[in-house]
Protein backbone atom coordinates (compact mmCIF):
# COMPACT_ATOMS: atom_id res chain seq x y z
CA UNK A 1 0.00 0.00 0.00
CA UNK A 2 1.16 3.51 -0.81
CA UNK A 3 -0.41 6.19 1.41
CA UNK A 4 -0.39 9.79 0.20
CA UNK A 5 -1.53 12.69 2.39
CA UNK A 6 -4.61 14.79 1.76
CA UNK A 7 -2.17 17.71 1.33
CA UNK A 8 -1.08 16.20 -1.97
CA UNK A 9 -4.07 17.86 -3.62
CA UNK A 10 -1.91 21.00 -3.51
CA UNK A 11 0.62 19.37 -5.79
CA UNK A 12 0.68 18.96 -9.54
CA UNK A 13 2.25 15.62 -10.34
CA UNK A 14 1.11 12.10 -11.09
CA UNK A 15 0.90 9.53 -8.32
CA UNK A 16 1.44 5.78 -8.65
CA UNK A 17 -1.60 3.73 -9.76
CA UNK A 18 -3.48 2.33 -6.78
CA UNK A 19 -2.22 4.98 -4.35
CA UNK A 20 -4.50 5.48 -1.35
CA UNK A 21 -5.19 8.99 -0.04
CA UNK A 22 -4.78 9.40 3.70
CA UNK A 23 -7.21 11.88 5.26
CA UNK A 24 -6.02 12.84 8.74
CA UNK A 25 -9.01 14.21 10.65
CA UNK A 26 -6.72 16.05 13.07
CA UNK A 27 -6.17 18.72 10.41
CA UNK A 28 -9.85 19.17 9.59
CA UNK A 29 -11.96 21.58 11.62
CA UNK A 30 -15.55 20.80 10.63
CA UNK A 31 -17.64 17.96 9.29
CA UNK A 32 -18.52 20.11 6.28
CA UNK A 33 -14.82 20.56 5.51
CA UNK A 34 -14.27 16.81 5.82
CA UNK A 35 -17.12 16.00 3.46
CA UNK A 36 -15.98 18.61 0.96
CA UNK A 37 -12.50 17.08 0.91
CA UNK A 38 -13.86 13.56 0.51
CA UNK A 39 -16.00 14.70 -2.41
CA UNK A 40 -12.78 15.73 -4.21
CA UNK A 41 -11.07 12.37 -3.82
CA UNK A 42 -12.07 9.84 -6.44
CA UNK A 43 -9.75 7.02 -5.43
CA UNK A 44 -9.45 4.88 -2.31
CA UNK A 45 -9.40 6.70 1.04
CA UNK A 46 -7.58 5.89 4.27
CA UNK A 47 -9.46 7.83 6.98
CA UNK A 48 -7.31 8.47 10.05
CA UNK A 49 -8.96 9.45 13.35
CA UNK A 50 -6.68 10.99 16.03
CA UNK A 51 -8.20 9.32 19.06
CA UNK A 52 -6.88 10.78 22.35
CA UNK A 53 -4.47 13.06 20.52
CA UNK A 54 -2.88 15.65 22.83
CA UNK A 55 -0.39 17.37 20.52
CA UNK A 56 -1.55 20.12 18.15
CA UNK A 57 -3.54 20.23 16.07
CA UNK A 58 -6.05 18.74 18.47
CA UNK A 59 -9.08 17.16 16.80
CA UNK A 60 -12.39 18.97 16.69
CA UNK A 61 -14.31 16.17 14.99
CA UNK A 62 -15.92 13.25 16.78
CA UNK A 63 -15.88 9.53 16.19
CA UNK A 64 -19.55 9.74 15.17
CA UNK A 65 -18.54 12.11 12.36
CA UNK A 66 -16.16 9.45 11.07
CA UNK A 67 -18.88 6.81 11.08
CA UNK A 68 -21.18 9.14 9.15
CA UNK A 69 -18.44 9.79 6.59
CA UNK A 70 -17.84 6.06 6.11
CA UNK A 71 -21.53 5.45 5.52
CA UNK A 72 -21.74 8.28 3.00
CA UNK A 73 -18.48 7.78 1.07
CA UNK A 74 -18.03 4.22 -0.12
CA UNK A 75 -14.49 4.88 -1.38
CA UNK A 76 -13.33 4.98 2.24
CA UNK A 77 -11.79 1.53 2.58
CA UNK A 78 -9.51 1.94 5.60
CA UNK A 79 -10.10 3.46 9.03
CA UNK A 80 -7.15 4.10 11.34
CA UNK A 81 -7.46 4.88 15.05
CA UNK A 82 -4.63 6.52 16.99
CA UNK A 83 -3.17 5.62 20.38
CA UNK A 84 -4.32 2.00 20.49
CA UNK A 85 -2.88 0.27 23.57
CA UNK A 86 -5.20 -2.71 24.11
CA UNK A 87 -7.91 -4.77 22.48
CA UNK A 88 -10.94 -3.19 24.13
CA UNK A 89 -11.12 -0.03 22.01
CA UNK A 90 -10.45 -2.04 18.87
CA UNK A 91 -13.31 -4.43 19.59
CA UNK A 92 -15.77 -1.61 20.27
CA UNK A 93 -14.93 0.27 17.07
CA UNK A 94 -14.86 -2.87 14.96
CA UNK A 95 -18.44 -3.71 15.98
CA UNK A 96 -19.61 -0.29 14.78
CA UNK A 97 -17.73 -0.15 11.47
CA UNK A 98 -19.30 -1.13 8.15
CA UNK A 99 -18.11 -4.62 7.18
CA UNK A 100 -16.26 -3.34 4.10
CA UNK A 101 -13.95 -1.14 6.20
CA UNK A 102 -10.49 -2.41 7.14
CA UNK A 103 -9.61 -1.26 10.65
CA UNK A 104 -5.99 -0.14 11.17
CA UNK A 105 -4.81 0.36 14.77
CA UNK A 106 -2.14 3.04 15.08
CA UNK A 107 0.57 2.07 17.56
CA UNK A 108 2.34 4.95 19.28
CA UNK A 109 3.60 3.65 22.63
CA UNK A 110 5.53 0.94 24.46
CA UNK A 111 2.27 -0.29 25.95
CA UNK A 112 0.77 -0.70 22.49
CA UNK A 113 3.73 -2.77 21.31
CA UNK A 114 3.75 -4.83 24.51
CA UNK A 115 0.06 -5.63 23.90
CA UNK A 116 0.41 -6.08 20.14
CA UNK A 117 -0.71 -9.73 20.04
CA UNK A 118 -3.83 -8.88 22.07
CA UNK A 119 -4.59 -6.04 19.65
CA UNK A 120 -4.12 -8.36 16.67
CA UNK A 121 -6.43 -10.95 18.20
CA UNK A 122 -9.14 -8.28 18.58
CA UNK A 123 -9.22 -7.58 14.84
CA UNK A 124 -11.12 -9.34 12.08
CA UNK A 125 -9.22 -11.80 9.91
CA UNK A 126 -9.23 -9.27 7.05
CA UNK A 127 -7.77 -6.48 9.21
CA UNK A 128 -4.12 -7.17 8.41
CA UNK A 129 -2.59 -3.71 8.77
CA UNK A 130 -0.98 -1.81 11.64
CA UNK A 131 0.33 1.75 11.56
CA UNK A 132 3.35 2.95 13.53
CA UNK A 133 3.96 6.51 14.74
CA UNK A 134 7.70 6.52 15.39
CA UNK A 135 7.86 10.08 16.69
CA UNK A 136 5.28 9.47 19.43
CA UNK A 137 6.88 6.12 20.28
CA UNK A 138 10.25 7.83 20.72
CA UNK A 139 8.72 10.37 23.09
CA UNK A 140 6.88 7.63 24.99
CA UNK A 141 10.22 5.86 25.49
CA UNK A 142 11.68 9.05 27.00
CA UNK A 143 13.83 9.57 23.90
CA UNK A 144 15.92 6.53 24.75
CA UNK A 145 17.69 5.74 21.46
CA UNK A 146 18.60 2.12 22.16
CA UNK A 147 15.17 1.28 23.56
CA UNK A 148 13.54 2.98 20.58
CA UNK A 149 15.51 0.86 18.12
CA UNK A 150 14.69 -2.25 20.15
CA UNK A 151 10.95 -1.57 20.06
CA UNK A 152 11.02 -0.78 16.33
CA UNK A 153 12.57 -4.21 15.78
CA UNK A 154 10.00 -5.83 18.08
CA UNK A 155 6.96 -4.47 16.23
CA UNK A 156 8.45 -5.30 12.83
CA UNK A 157 9.28 -8.84 13.92
CA UNK A 158 5.82 -9.40 15.38
CA UNK A 159 4.17 -8.14 12.20
CA UNK A 160 6.25 -10.48 10.06
CA UNK A 161 5.62 -13.40 12.39
CA UNK A 162 1.84 -12.95 12.39
CA UNK A 163 1.54 -11.86 8.74
CA UNK A 164 0.55 -8.25 9.42
CA UNK A 165 1.66 -5.40 7.22
CA UNK A 166 3.19 -2.45 9.02
CA UNK A 167 2.69 1.06 7.67
CA UNK A 168 5.63 3.30 8.50
CA UNK A 169 6.53 6.85 7.60
CA UNK A 170 9.28 6.65 5.00
CA UNK A 171 9.75 10.31 4.11
CA UNK A 172 8.24 13.66 3.20
CA UNK A 173 8.69 16.44 0.68
CA UNK A 174 9.67 19.96 1.66
CA UNK A 175 9.45 22.68 -0.94
CA UNK A 176 10.37 26.33 -1.41
CA UNK A 177 8.23 28.04 -4.00
CA UNK A 178 10.90 30.74 -4.42
CA UNK A 179 13.72 28.28 -5.06
CA UNK A 180 15.08 27.70 -8.52
CA UNK A 181 14.58 24.22 -9.90
CA UNK A 182 18.32 23.94 -10.52
CA UNK A 183 18.94 24.09 -6.76
CA UNK A 184 17.34 20.69 -6.30
CA UNK A 185 20.20 18.25 -6.48
CA UNK A 186 20.27 14.58 -7.38
CA UNK A 187 21.33 13.85 -3.80
CA UNK A 188 18.13 15.40 -2.42
CA UNK A 189 16.10 13.41 -4.94
CA UNK A 190 17.71 10.19 -3.74
CA UNK A 191 16.82 10.92 -0.12
CA UNK A 192 13.26 12.15 -0.62
CA UNK A 193 10.16 10.05 -1.10
CA UNK A 194 6.47 10.65 -1.59
CA UNK A 195 5.62 7.31 -0.08
CA UNK A 196 4.42 6.10 3.25
CA UNK A 197 4.70 2.41 2.52
CA UNK A 198 5.21 -1.01 3.97
CA UNK A 199 8.80 -1.45 5.08
CA UNK A 200 11.23 -2.54 2.39
CA UNK A 201 9.11 -1.15 -0.46
CA UNK A 202 10.96 0.86 -3.13
CA UNK A 203 11.01 4.64 -3.11
CA UNK A 204 9.18 6.63 -5.79
CA UNK A 205 10.96 9.84 -6.73
CA UNK A 206 9.03 12.76 -8.24
CA UNK A 207 10.41 14.62 -11.22
CA UNK A 208 12.61 17.63 -10.42
CA UNK A 209 10.02 20.05 -11.76
CA UNK A 210 7.59 18.94 -9.06
CA UNK A 211 9.70 19.74 -6.02
CA UNK A 212 9.14 23.47 -5.96
CA UNK A 213 5.38 22.87 -5.95
CA UNK A 214 5.46 20.82 -2.78
CA UNK A 215 4.05 22.95 0.05
CA UNK A 216 3.24 20.33 2.70
CA UNK A 217 4.26 16.96 3.93
CA UNK A 218 2.79 14.01 2.08
CA UNK A 219 2.31 11.97 5.21
CA UNK A 220 1.94 13.95 8.39
CA UNK A 221 1.91 12.12 11.69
Amino acid sequence: MILISQHSRLLDFQFPPGAVFRVNAAWIKTKAELFELLEQIKGKVFLDYPNNRTKPPKPSLFLEDMFEAMERFTNIEFFAVSNVVNGYSVEGIRRTLPERIILVPKIESKEGIDNLKIIMDSLNKDDRYLMLDKEDLYIDLNKNDSLFEEYIDIIRDKCRKHDYQLLELMGVIFGNEFAEQDSITEEIKKKTTIESVLFNRPTIIPEKKDYDKAKAMLYES
